[in-house]
């Protein structure tokens, strides 16, 4: 079997999934410091979590 060239649709769309994730953790962390509140800031922590392990679990 040949290996397709490229990126596949799968991939772009993991891809796209996790860096907004990442965008989203980023925003919640800065709402998090600037408010003062523990409970956004711990929500953007999260949101890095999950997008930090979507990309070690999926590895085109």
């Amino acid at each position: 079997m040949s290996k397709p060239v490229g990126r596949m649709s799968a991939d772009r769309s993991m891809r796209r999934c996790s860096v907004t994730l990442a965008l989203g953790a980023l925003l919640l962390g800065a709402l998090g410091v600037a408010a003062g509140s523990v409970w956004v800031l711990g929500a953007g922590a999260w949101l890095l979590i999950a997008a930090v392990l979507l990309e070690l679990v999926y590895r085109p």
